[in-house]
């Protein structure tokens, strides 16, 4: 026993310094966009999908998904460090989101298409994107060591914030997918399917998944976190943090990329399908930022289940006998 905790704790170790070095690169991508930017304030711009262009000849590099994804990192690092018992999960999400948001760019960053970039940029972002995939698979076996080893397993977590978390996660996964059924419709498979696994014409950033890929994974995370939480398992409250800001995130860009437009002021003449999509991404907005609230306070209401290897023991044994048996 005491040998499994110690290996799960250098397991965990060894996946809270992948968390920093993901987090690393993240931090070196947006100091290249800061450094390529003609003002701090373009960077937002581009995340927030405008047409914002680099200083001299530079390239973007970076999207939305990028900080996000960076603080994600070091929060699960300070989860290991701090031995809480939701870190292995905390590894998880981190490593589920890295894999879909990075996989992408394997295929994308390999074609011939882009040109005129500085020597060895695409390269180094093309190793980002690998070490991104590599380091999530490491994730996953340091998550699934850290969950064999802990001592003990946090409780469910509480009704109504689970529950609304869940509501809110779902609402709006099923919101985005409802889009992505509509985009299929109106385009048609084929440049539907050129859509998801990417399109050299709507590139903007070296790290940028396709749209609709984006789109379609941002759901994927919304409906399987949705799906935990409903049935109040802690282990699901990461992965809802992680949707929830991921959400809030992508809501708050989209809004203030049409309020700079002055969408948002003639809402009224907006055409039907503009204002959906302007009320879609409000709702993820407000969604995610009450998902994350409400998970911050969902802690295990039920307090600890025990250890992970023995459902019921307690968490300590009584002392020994202080009187030695005749002739001990």
């Amino acid at each position: 026993m005491g040998r499994r905790r110690a290996r799960a704790r250098g397991v965990g170790g060894f996946g809270a310094l992948i968390c920093v070095l993901l987090a690393l690169l993240c931090a070196v991508w947006i100091a290249h966009d800061l450094m390529a930017a003609r003002r701090p304030m373009d960077v937002w711009w581009l995340w927030a999908g405008e047409p914002v262009r680099a200083a001299g000849s530079a390239v973007w590099a970076t999207t939305l998904v990028d900080p996000v994804l960076g603080l994600a990192c070091l929060l699960a690092a300070v989860a290991v460090l701090r031995r809480s018992p939701a870190a292995p999960c905390a590894l998880a999400a981190v490593a589920l989101a890295t894999l879909l948001f990075r996989a992408p760019q394997l295929g994308s960053l390999t074609t011939d298409t882009l040109s005129g970039l500085e020597p060895g940029l695409k390269e180094w972002a093309l190793v980002t994107s690998g070490v991104g995939l590599v380091a999530s698979v490491l994730l996953l076996i340091a998550a699934s060591a850290g969950r064999g080893g802990a001592d003990r397993r946090p409780g469910r977590l509480r009704f109504v914030p689970a529950t609304l978390a869940a509501l809110l996660l779902g609402t709006s996964g099923l919101a985005l997918a409802a889009w992505q059924v509509y985009w299929l419709r109106e385009l048609g498979r084929a440049p539907y399917w050129d859509s998801v696994i990417g399109d050299a014409g709507a590139f903007r950033s070296l790290l940028q998944p396709p749209e609709n890929w984006y789109l379609l994974s941002l759901a994927l995370l919304a409906l399987v976190a949705a799906a935990g939480l409903a049935g109040r398992r802690a282990s699901a409250r990461p992965l809802g943090m992680l949707a929830a800001a991921l959400l809030l995130a992508h809501g708050l860009a989209a809004l203030a990329a049409g309020q700079h437009a002055g969408l948002l002021g003639r809402f009224h003449a907006l055409a039907t399908r503009s204002q959906l999509d302007t009320v879609t991404v409000a709702f993820a907005a407000v969604a995610g930022l009450v998902a994350l609230l409400a998970l911050a306070r969902a802690g295990g209401g039920n307090g600890p289940q025990g250890p992970a290897d023995g459902p019921g023991r307690p968490d300590y044994a009584p002392p020994p006998p202080s009187d030695l048996p005749p002739g001990w």
